[in-house]
């Protein structure tokens, strides 16, 4: 593949925000004509690399989010084994889906951020570093949502479901006395706050890996 093909992969990425955030949104950028060189073969390879799944891993977590809501909601019904067995079993799956890519996200960070060798320029260095500082930001917060869930997951198969008879809303008296908000598991993973800093913190390396592009692998006019 091509240095202008890998360098426009890079730069023509539309981040999905799982909620709305700012900086994690951005038009398609593209760069047709690029120089190619170490410096910028690393980054878009590395970078790309990383992106990628991350971003992949980004869909998992809005499928994790519906089940979320139904493992909340499953004690609202009459058949609520039912409910809680399919969001259980569909959590585990996702939760392998993360975890099964966080080895290759994090092996193409560490080869991103080695990328600051191949510049003698200190600017085109300290990019490839925040770039790469981003894209960990946003990693270490998936990696710690996969740990979360693949807990939670664990948890649910040691509920005994089949012998529980649970109040409506599977709380008591006490649980049902905290704000609503509190009662729910995405609240108690910090579930949607972890999501912000990793949309944020992506939306933040694209624009800082664009820059980069833009300043040290497009020919001088």
């Amino acid at each position: 593949m091509s240095n202008s093909i890998l360098i426009a992969a890079l730069v023509a990425v539309t981040l999905p925000a799982p909620s709305p955030s700012p900086s994690a949104s951005a038009a398609p950028k593209t760069i047709i004509t690029v120089i190619s060189s170490p410096y910028c073969n690393s980054l878009a390879d590395h970078f790309n690399g990383a992106l990628v799944p991350m971003l992949a891993n980004d869909r998992t977590l809005d499928r994790v989010s519906v089940q979320l809501d139904n493992a909340d909601t499953s004690f609202d019904y009459p058949d609520y084994v039912q409910r809680f067995v399919h969001a259980r079993d569909a959590l585990g799956k996702q939760e392998v889906e993360l975890n099964t890519s966080l080895a290759q996200i994090q092996q193409e960070i560490n080869l991103l951020r080695e990328g600051s060798k191949l510049t003698t320029d200190t600017a085109a260095a300290a990019d490839i570093h925040s770039a790469a500082q981003e894209l960990q930001t946003a990693y270490d917060k998936q990696r710690q949502l996969s740990i979360d869930l693949q807990n939670l997951y664990r948890s649910m198969l040691d509920y005994p479901i089949y012998r529980a008879n649970p109040a409506l809303g599977g709380f008591n008296p006490r649980e049902m006395a905290a704000p609503a908000d509190a009662r729910t598991i995405k609240s108690y993973l910090r579930f949607n706050g972890q999501r912000d800093v990793i949309a944020q913190s992506e939306g933040k390396a694209v624009d800082i890996a664009y820059t980069a592009a833009e300043a040290y692998c497009v020919p001088k006019k």
